[in-house]
């Protein structure tokens, strides 16, 4: 089928709409990636970081959970790692000079590296009081706030990261063969007083169709300044002729 009778055919079935550069297929605008932050344990929060709305930086601190118990342990198992470093130095110059027996040394420094698991331990646990945002991205939604109890795997932030959007459409059999993952595609978003456009790739075309025989395809759409938002409808223009 040439592209003149493919493009009256598409036009008849329902599926695309005519545009002045080829077709368009409507899509919705979703983030790139989006995550929820949970704690990872059941504590009770002392500090909020971040607002609703703020940017933020993977690793940059969203919220405290209470942890003054697990910084005394960490304390105590810090000054039991020392005194089991001077005891190992200590037992290494007595074998190395044939005092103590071999048998003696090593104890020792078994000792040592069981006061390191102890340390590295406590240490781990003080840390994960610390919310961290595990990707740069936009604060949009705070479940909690602080003085508020959190218990282990409670979402308390949703993160997205919206530098980038994906567009989503659902392709029928008929347009199935414009689309190839790298393709490159314009896509445009309807705004008051004009467009936004940008140049969007394709990242996937669903080897499974729907229920109704349509196939879910995606582009990826670079968004520094923010113009497409998530939610949105857009338009994927398929050129004429391609």
């Amino acid at each position: 089928m040439g592209p003149s009778l493919r493009f009256l055919s598409l036009l008849l079935s329902g599926q695309v709409a005519l545009s002045a550069g080829g077709l368009a297929l409507e899509g919705r605008v979703l983030p790139y990636r989006q995550v929820e932050v949970s704690a990872p344990v059941s504590s009770r929060i002392v500090g909020m970081r971040v607002k609703e709305g703020e940017a933020v930086k993977a690793g940059q601190p969203l919220a405290q959970l209470y942890g003054k118990l697990e910084e005394l342990e960490m304390q105590r198992a810090k000054a039991l790692l020392e005194r089991r470093e001077f005891e190992a130095k200590g037992a290494k110059r007595l074998y190395d000079s044939k005092i103590i027996p071999e048998a003696r040394a090593l104890e020792s420094r078994i000792d040592l590296e069981l006061a390191r698991l102890q340390y590295e331990t406590a240490a781990e646990q003080v840390r994960l009081r610390t919310i961290v945002a595990p990707m740069d991205g936009i604060v949009v939604e705070r479940y909690r706030d602080e003085g508020e109890a959190v218990s282990g795997a409670q979402p308390m932030f949703r993160l997205m990261d919206l530098s980038r959007v994906v567009v989503q459409c659902a392709v029928g059999p008929a347009a199935l063969a414009a689309f190839a993952p790298g393709r490159k595609v314009r896509v445009v978003l309807p705004e008051p007083g004009g467009a936004a456009s940008a140049e969007g790739e394709v990242i996937l075309v669903d080897p499974c169709a729907d229920a109704e025989g349509k196939v879910r395809v995606k582009v990826v759409v670079p968004n520094p300044e923010g113009r497409f938002r998530a939610g949105l409808k857009a338009q994927v223009i398929i050129p004429e002729g391609s």
